[in-house]
């Protein structure tokens, strides 16, 4: 996957289809979010939910202004385009520690699974209901990881190759 399809996944995932439009616009001057608004003809609350969750990743700026007239803050922002790479490297890296955690939790348990699917718990937490489930009362089985745990192995190690790619 290139950086641009991924930064344009995370994106979405978290700024939404506004947000997505706003980067895509790729603006090379300082814009206010009612500029954008009148330009998208969106609401001037999408833009700002939009702009604060570029601005969380770290791929939007901003500066405040008090309009002389009205006493209003303005905010003036800019999209940062070259740190599109630095906030991927970020992301990946939170994401394979999370993964890696996850693959360790996996590998150092044993779990079972109600029947029904209503819950998985360890050995222990199993032990103690008597391996019936404490939200069903049916039979608890044994709960083989071992898919989990190749998936979980087989992501760190396409995230290890997006962050050797990236530039």
């Amino acid at each position: 996957m290139e950086s641009d399809e991924l930064i344009r996944e995370l994106i979405e995932r978290v700024a939404g289809d506004v947000g997505l439009i706003i980067y895509s616009l790729r603006p090379k001057k300082e814009f206010t979010d009612e500029q954008m608004s009148l330009e998208l003809g969106t609401e001037i609350n999408d833009i700002r939910r939009a702009l604060f969750s570029l601005y969380e990743l770290g791929l939007a700026e901003y500066r405040r202004k008090r309009d002389d007239e009205t006493g209003w803050m303005e905010y003036y922002w800019k999209i940062n385009y070259e740190k599109q790479n630095e906030v991927l490297r970020r992301e990946l890296l939170k994401t394979k520690k999370k993964l890696e955690e996850k693959l360790e939790e996996e590998e150092m348990s044993v779990y079972y699974i109600c029947v029904n699917g209503c819950v998985k718990i360890s050995y222990e937490e199993a032990m103690e209901c008597n391996f019936t489930c404490p939200r069903c009362g049916s039979m608890l089985e044994y709960f083989d990881t071992s898919v989990i745990i190749e998936k979980a192995k087989e992501e760190v190690t396409r995230i290890d190759e997006m962050l050797k790619n990236l530039k």
